[in-house]
C-alpha cells in the first residue's frame, strides 16, 4: 500500500523478533542463528498469514544441502508443534555459517505470501528507484498463469530489456536464473540495475530454449490510456510511483487519461491493473473516480483501532460505469484500488481473484543492511469496514486469463468481458 521500505523499522507491535535493536540500542551485530530465529519466527508466528513451518524448514534444508551438506538433518517428526523450539533447531543448522543470506531468502521465497520477501540493500535503493517513478532498468514484460500453473509472458514493452533479449509475448517462462519463474518477485525484478544478466529458461511453440535478459534502460511508462473503438476509455496501470515530476506520477498520470477520456466522452471507464506492481498513489487516483472522504482504512496491528485513509484531491471522473480487471499478479497498491472503487464507485471486477496483497507491512531490520518484510496489518472497505477474504479481491465476473492462442491472436476475453458489459449499460 502506501509503505516504503526506504526507512526500515522494526514492527511495533512485535519488537522481539528484531534481533539488532534491543530497547531501542543498538548492539552487536546479529549470528546467523540468531538470524535465523527472527526469519523463521517473522514467517511462521508473526505474519498475520502464517507459513507452513514444515514447508519454511524443508525449504531451508534444502538450500544449505546445496551449500553445506555436513549441516543438513532429517526435519524431525514432531517439527511444527512449538515455533520455538523450532527456530533453535534450525538455528543450530546455521551457527556460525559464514553468510545465511541466501538461506533466509530461500526460506522467504518458500512462504509464496504477498508482503513477505528478505530484501536487500541494492534492492531497497532500485525499490525506491521505481517507487519514485525512475527505475533503474526497465525488464519490460510481465506474466500471469494459465490454469495449469504455467506462467505466459505478456506485455513485453518494445525497447525495453525483454524484447530486446528476445523474449516474446506467449512463451511460457519456467526459471530465471534456475530459480522457478513462480518462486520469483517481479515486483523485485523490476527493483535490479542496469547491466544485470539473467538467463530465463522458456518454451516457445512447443520448444525449450535459453534467453539471456540483459537489463537495460527504457523510458517504460507507469500508465498508458487510449480511447477504444467502440467509445470506451481505456487506462492501463504498470506500476504505482509518486513523484514531484508529474510525467512520473502514476497518481498525476492516470488522472490527465481520466480528464481526457471524459473529454472525448468516453461511455465508462476500463482500469486495467493486470500488470500493476506495488506501490503507492492508489489513493489519489482513487479520489479522482468516487466519492467519500474515506478510500479505505487500516489495521495494524490487528487489535489496534481502524486508522481511516482520506481522500487525495477532487473527483474528476463523471456519473459514467468503471470496471477493473484483475488477475493472480495483482496485489497491494492494484487491490486497494479496486477495493475501494468497488464500494464507492459501484465498480465491477473482472478476471481472475487477486495475489492477497490486502495487508499492512512490518519492516525488520536484520543486519548488513536486510531487512524481513512481513504482513502485519489489513486493510478494510471503506463503507464495508471489512477485510476481504484472503486479503484479495474476488472479481464479480470470474474470466479465465487468455490462451497462448488467445494472446498470439490478439485476443482478450478478460478485456472482451469488460467490453460489453459497459456497453450494456
Amino acid at each position: 500500500m502506501t509503505c516504503s521500505i526506504l526507512a526500515p523499522v522494526a514492527s511495533a507491535a512485535e519488537p522481539s523478533i528484531a534481533p539488532a535493536v534491543t530497547q531501542g540500542v543498538a548492539r552487536t551485530a546479529p549470528t546467523s542463528a540468531e538470524l535465523m530465529r527472527t526469519v523463521y519466527l517473522g514467517l511462521v508466528r508473526e505474519s498475520i498469514a502464517p507459513a507452513d513451518p514444515r514447508v519454511i524448514a524443508s525449504a531451508a534444508l534444502a538450500k544449505l544441502a546445496a551449500l553445506a551438506p555436513e549441516r543438513t538433518r532429517p526435519l524431525p517428526a514432531e517439527f511444527g508443534t512449538d515455533s520455538g523450539h523450532d527456530a533453535a533447531w534450525l538455528a543450530e543448522r546455521v551457527a556460525d555459517l559464514p553468510t545465511p543470506w541466501p538461506v533466509l531468502e530461500t526460506m522467504t521465497r518458500a512462504a509464496a505470501t504477498a508482503h513477505v520477501s528478505l530484501v536487500s540493500p541494492q534492492r531497497r535503493r532500485g525499490i525506491g528507484a521505481l517507487m519514485a517513478g525512475k527505475p533503474r532498468a526497465a525488464p519490460g514484460f510481465n506474466l500471469y498463469p494459465l490454469a495449469d500453473g504455467q506462467l505466459i509472458v505478456f506485455d513485453v514493452i518494445p525497447g525495453a530489456s525483454a524484447e530486446v533479449s528476445g523474449l516474446r509475448a506467449g512463451d511460457v517462462l519456467h526459471r530465471i536464473d534456475g530459480v522457478q519463474a513462480a518462486r520469483v518477485d517481479i515486483f523485485l525484478l523490476n527493483a535490479l540495475p542496469v547491466g544485470v544478466e539473467l538467463k530465463l529458461d522458456i518454451e516457445r511453440a512447443g520448444r525449450s530454449a535459453t534467453i539471456l535478459l540483459r537489463l537495460i534502460q527504457a523510458d517504460v511508462p507507469s500508465v498508458e490510456s487510449r480511447l477504444l473503438n467502440d467509445g470506451v476509455g481505456y487506462v492501463f496501470v504498470r506500476w504505482f510511483a509518486s513523484s514531484n515530476d508529474a510525467a512520473r506520477n502514476t497518481a498525476a498520470l492516470a488522472r490527465q487519461a481520466f480528464i481526457a477520456l471524459a473529454a472525448q466522452d468516453a461511455r465508462g471507464l476500463i482500469i486495467d491493473l493486470r500488470s500493476a506492481l506495488g506501490g503507492s498513489g492508489e489513493v489519489a487516483i482513487a479520489s479522482a473516480l468516487c466519492d467519500g472522504d474515506v478510500i479505505y482504512s487500516i489495521q495494524q496491528p490487528l487489535t489496534a483501532p481502524a486508522r481511516a485513509v482520506k481522500r487525495e484531491g477532487e473527483r474528476i471522473w463523471p456519473d459514467r460505469p468503471i470496471i477493473i480487471l484483475v488477475n493472480e499478479h495483482v496485489i497491494s497498491a492494484g487491490e486497494g484500488l479496486a477495493l475501494s472503487l468497488r464500494e464507492l464507485a459501484h465498480a465491477k471486477i473482472v478476471g481472475r481473484t487477486t495475489g492477497g496483497g490486502l495487508t499492512e507491512m512490518s519492516f525488520v531490520p536484520l543486519a548488513d543492511g536486510y531487512v524481513l518484510t512481513i504482513p502485519s496489518g489489513v486493510v478494510l472497505g471503506p463503507l464495508s469496514g471489512k477485510d476481504q477474504p484472503g486479503h484479495a479481491i474476488k472479481p464479480d465476473t470470474e474470466v479465465p486469463n487468455p490462451s497462448i492462442e488467445e494472446l498470439l491472436g490478439g485476443r482478450d476475453r478478460q478485456l472482451d468481458t469488460a467490453r460489453a458489459a459497459l456497453l450494456s449499460k
